[in-house]
């Protein structure tokens, strides 16, 4: 497996400007040359949002797969290897067969050198395009990069259901400074005719939804409305209801954290809104509740980084968290289990840290900031504690993760403790250079 294909490689990262609004016609030119991929996908089932994306779209394909579908998928970013990005029929793709899509993108793209280059994004997700096309599969699920309105995912217009998972602050370059406004921009995948299901959203985002969808006469199912779910705190298990049906003693997520029940409601009722061309049973969908995993969601981690701890009750623990509504439930997820001293290690992209981000471990663990190696534009460690500073947070700071948990490890005493990574994305990949679980 490859980290990065051979092609498209993001060089021109942070070295020239992009004009987002074009992103159809530059990628419209080489899927016309291509003769038109993106036209001969199966059924698609479109899912945007700022979290919980990976955790729907994990769950939808798992309950279908029980049910006897076979999935493709189409994710990012990849946290190991670019091939994480694209599932067919069940299957993450071989590096000979991604060769093959991005070769052949790439002789087409070049053919037309009075476009202006594409981004990797745009390139790649027509190479997806391409290895969906020539692989059969039932079902595509398909998440979105960045936004909806322009996100390279978008060009596609039949769906099969769309999906909005919870909308928070998050790429506000792109996408806007208020939650309006980004809920407007990842609202623009509903299509006309196509079920649209709603997961838990703020007032004033689902405001907006509700306005463009009921423009579109669409069939919408809102949660907490059409949709919801009453959980055991006990036994974890939980009831689920949409519409008239009702599904009792469904089993515990297996994804954790008290955010993945919505989640998980959210992908079930996406499920059963299109049951009618794929049926499915309630023993497919327990199945899949019990079974599914997405990397780097409240993640234990099991490795040489566990030795410097010299204490078998210490726990690691890696999560995606890199917002103020990610932040927000890995910190609820943190008192939740409220059992040892807790400690979380951040490490962002340069500009992306935010005190609303800190803000929501403050009284719940210490943080130590670190610079993160595998970020192109990493952030230094003393920015950050300087954004805590104006929350009045202390914040320590650390070259490294290794160095961040060396230093929790003798400021601890080497006693128990629980230490939780965040942030980045990178530094899922940086905790792989210590093994692999």
């Amino acid at each position: 497996m490859v980290y990065l294909p051979h092609w498209p490689i993001p060089s021109t990262l942070g070295r020239r400007q992009v004009d987002y609004e074009t992103v159809f016609e530059r990628m419209e030119t080489v899927l016309k040359k291509l003769n038109n991929p993106h036209q001969k996908l199966p059924p698609v089932i479109h899912v945007a949002g700022t979290n919980g994306k990976g955790s729907a779209v994990s769950l939808i394909s798992k309950i279908l797969t029980y049910a006897g579908y076979k999935t493709h998928i189409y994710t990012s970013p990849h946290l190991h290897d670019c091939n994480e990005r694209i599932v067919l029929a069940n299957e993450k793709i071989s590096d000979s067969f991604l060769f093959e899509v991005m070769e052949e993108t790439r002789i087409h793209a070049a053919q037309e050198p009075q476009i202006t280059p594409l981004t990797f994004m745009e390139a790649f997700t027509i190479g997806a395009f391409l290895a969906f096309s020539k692989v059969p599969a039932d079902v595509l699920i398909i998440e979105c990069g960045m936004g909806g309105r322009i996100d390279s995912t978008n060009i596609l217009e039949k769906k099969l259901a769309t999906v909005l998972m919870p909308i928070s602050f998050d790429h506000v370059e792109y996408l806007g400074n208020s939650i309006e406004r980004i809920a407007l921009e990842k609202s623009m995948i509903m299509r006309p005719n196509t079920p649209l299901i709603v997961s838990s959203q703020p007032k004033k985002a689902r405001e907006i939804i509700e306005i463009l969808a009921h423009d579109q006469n669409i069939l919408t199912y809102f949660y907490d409305e059409n949709f919801e779910i009453i959980a055991d705190e006990e036994s974890g298990e939980f009831d689920l209801r949409f519409g008239e049906l009702i599904f009792e003693n469904l089993p515990k997520p297996a994804l954790l954290g008290s955010h993945q029940y919505i989640n998980f409601a959210s992908a079930i009722a996406t499920v059963l809104a299109i049951s009618e061309k794929f049926p499915v049973k309630k023993e497919n969908i327990s199945q899949a509740i019990s079974t599914v995993s997405w990397p780097s969601r409240i993640e234990k981690i099991e490795n040489n980084l566990n030795k410097i701890l010299k204490n078998s009750e210490s726990e690691i623990w890696i999560d995606g968290a890199h917002n103020e509504a990610g932040a927000f439930s890995l910190a609820r997820w943190i008192l939740e289990k409220n059992d040892k001293k807790t400690f979380v290690i951040c490490g962002f992209s340069r500009g992306k840290c935010r005190k609303e981000f800190l803000e929501k471990f403050k009284n719940v663990a210490e943080i130590v900031a670190i610079r993160v190696d595998g970020e192109p534009y990493p952030e230094e460690a003393e920015v950050i504690a300087e954004i805590g500073e104006l929350s009045g947070i202390k914040i320590l700071t650390a070259d490294d993760l290794l160095d961040a948990i060396n230093l929790i490890a003798k400021m601890n005493n080497f006693t128990p403790c629980r230490i939780v990574i965040c942030g980045s994305l990178h530094l899922a990949r940086d905790v792989r250079k210590f093994g692999i679980n």
